[in-house]
C-alpha cells in the first residue's frame, strides 16, 4: 500500500455528527489499537496513510474522538481486515446502557456473587479503566 494519503476527509465535524464519544467508540478504538499493534504499525504510519496526525489516531484509539464509517473502512483496508473486526465482542446495547449499574464487556454481573463483592469489582475495573496507566 502506498504511503500516500488514502483520504482527504475533512477534520471538521458537522453539528449533526458531533456527539461525545461513548463506550462503543472506546471499544472500537481499543480494537483499532489492538489490530495496529498486531501488525507492528506505529500510530505515525497509520496516520500517514490516513492523511491525519498521529495525535488524531491516538484520540481514535482511546475513544476521545469518534471514528467515522469512512475512516473505519479505510482502517480495515490498511489493516487488511474485514470492517466487522472492529465490532467483534460488543455486547448487546441493553447491557451497555443501563444507568451505570453494569460495566460493559464484563459479562453477567449477577454471577459475581454478593452485591458488595460485585460493587468492589466494578470500582476496581472503573479505576483501572480511568487510570492514566492504560492511556
Amino acid at each position: 500500500m502506498s504511503q500516500t494519503s488514502l483520504t482527504n476527509e475533512s477534520s471538521q465535524t458537522s453539528p449533526s455528527s458531533a456527539r461525545k464519544a461513548d463506550e462503543i467508540d472506546r471499544f472500537i478504538g481499543t480494537q483499532v489499537r489492538r489490530r495496529r499493534r498486531q501488525l507492528g504499525l506505529s500510530q505515525q504510519q497509520v496516520a500517514e496513510r490516513l492523511g491525519i496526525s498521529y495525535q488524531q489516531v491516538q484520540k481514535y484509539e482511546t475513544g476521545v474522538n469518534r471514528l467515522t464509517a469512512g475512516r473505519l473502512y479505510l482502517l480495515s483496508q490498511i489493516f487488511g481486515s474485514p470492517i466487522e473486526t472492529f465490532f467483534v465482542g460488543l455486547p448487546p446495547i441493553d447491557r451497555m446502557q443501563n444507568g451505570g449499574q453494569d460495566l460493559p464487556f464484563i459479562g453477567d454481573m449477577d454471577a459475581l456473587g454478593p452485591s458488595d463483592v460485585r460493587d468492589a469489582l466494578i470500582g476496581l475495573v472503573e479505576a483501572i479503566r480511568d487510570s492514566k496507566l492504560l492511556k
